[in-house]
């Protein structure tokens, strides 16, 4: 039996005590949605930190929490899906394993095993939070796709795992709308 049956058991009770009406899609979505950007490590979960609940704000998660292009491409579809703009935070955390991309030979397993590229898997290491924070932020707000009319801020944050508290890092900032 795999791990997920208990996961699986949690559904049924889930699905048993759900008001379905959160699960729906409302009739008109607000002007503006929060989006949380972080790493998919169990021990990082936004609805534990953040006090996140169904509807409160769009999740994606991947190692790491890094931006790239699936994450940009994720942003916009959402954004223009919903037809909201987004406030996107970006929260990288502490003693996160990507770190492990920064050793050479763990690198080259995973890229063996995986199909990567040396160096985009070094890019992806998250060895000082903080950095990685700062880059993945103007990753964001320079990139065109993302223009105002798609995202109406970005904030970026570090998660420390030894307090568990959450530090701002890159306050707000606004984006400028696109031209019409």
């Amino acid at each position: 039996m795999s791990e997920f049956h208990e996961l699986l058991r949690r559904n049924r009770l889930f699905a048993a005590n759900v008001d379905l009406t959160r699960l729906a899609m409302p009739a008109a979505m607000p002007e503006r949605i929060p989006l949380v950007i972080t790493c998919a490590d169990p021990r990082v979960e936004p609805a534990d930190f953040l006090g996140v609940n169904t509807g409160d704000a769009g999740v994606l998660r991947n190692a790491g929490g890094r931006v790239d292009d699936r994450v940009i491409e994720d942003i916009a579809f959402l954004a223009m899906r919903l037809r909201v703009r987004i406030d996107v935070a970006v929260i990288h955390h502490t003693q996160c394993g990507t770190g492990m991309l920064a050793d050479p030979d763990f690198r080259h397993t995973i890229a063996g095993r995986a199909g990567g590229n040396d160096a985009d898997l070094a890019a992806k290491a998250v060895t000082d939070p903080v950095e990685t924070v700062r880059c993945d932020v103007a990753k964001l707000l320079d990139n065109p796709m993302l223009a105002g009319d798609l995202v109406a801020s970005v904030s970026g944050y570090v998660l420390r795992l030894e307090t568990g508290l959450v530090e701002m890092i890159v306050e707000a900032t606004m984006t400028e709308r696109a031209p019409a």
